[in-house]
């Protein structure tokens, strides 16, 4: 029998240690390189944190699986029944550039559900985090997305406008009206990060067109357990499996957002 109480309290306590790693290296100079291009960074730290991550969690469960952004854990994530889903450092653009703004997301998923989500933000000394059917909190602080916001009154954070695959998919004009039908839009960079954001209140929504399963995992249960609802551009449950578009918002704006974004351009 899984006790996934303890298992949450220790990821809590990894996240603010892996937390404070980060900060006591982006006191040095950071040292990055380019994956798929200059815009999409990795840093010595992503690397160390994973790392330190994957140490901690097989010392403790060395029959469970891991899926991390930097694909250090090597084995097949389908061979296991529970799994850890990290990115080490959500947001390493702003972790080089402004030590702000980025985050250590954990996320265990068991049997293909969702247990629990952490998600820790150094720089602020926040820490978002949700067990399943438990609630949702900023640190001691119960999270409950109330407010009923039309997309009219809606603070959106998205990065769409730049984004290769809105053209792909036929949304180039409708995400160019977009900011005509909200009340503003934000840009933070960090996926994991805003839909905390989304679950606090601090902005109503957070649409993306391809984010992978440890950008989105903890987010997700955080936001579903704080009463918001995250899902496909299309409705559809997210998966934990493979990339997927996003849309993270609160219940009330949640069926807008999707109608306005599956109407056809004129």
């Amino acid at each position: 029998m899984q006790d996934f109480k303890k298992m949450l309290a220790v990821a809590k306590e990894w996240a603010m240690e892996a937390g404070r790693i980060s900060l006591t290296r982006a006191k040095t100079p950071l040292e990055y390189t380019y994956k798929s291009s200059p815009s999409d960074l990795v840093t010595q730290v992503d690397k160390e944190v994973e790392e330190f991550m994957i140490e901690k969690i097989l010392n403790e469960y060395p029959d469970h699986g891991i899926v991390g952004e930097e694909g250090t854990f090597e084995r097949d994530p389908k061979e296991f029944d529970t799994l850890w889903i990290i990115d080490p450092i959500d947001g390493t653009m702003n972790f080089v550039h402004q030590q702000l703004n980025y985050c250590i997301s954990v996320a265990v998923v068991h049997k293909g559900e969702s247990v629990f989500g952490v998600i820790y933000d150094p720089s602020r000394d926040e820490l978002f985090w949700a067990m399943k059917g438990e609630g949702a909190f900023l640190n001691d602080t119960l999270l409950e997305v109330k407010k009923q916001v039309n997309q009219s009154e809606a603070l959106i954070c998205t990065s769409l406008f730049w984004h290769h695959r809105a053209e792909e998919l036929g949304l180039v004009k409708l995400l160019y009206d977009l900011p005509k039908t909200c009340r503003g839009i934000r840009v933070y960079g960090c996926a994991a990060l805003e839909m905390a954001y989304v679950a606090a209140g601090r902005i109503d929504a957070y649409v993306s067109l391809n984010l992978n399963p440890w950008d989105f995992a903890a987010g997700r249960v955080i936001l579903e357990e704080a009463g918001g609802i995250a899902s496909r551009l299309d409705g559809d449950p997210l998966p934990f499996t493979e990339a997927s578009t996003v849309v993270a918002s609160n219940p009330h704006l949640h069926p807008q957002l999707i109608a306005y974004i599956q109407t056809e351009p004129n």
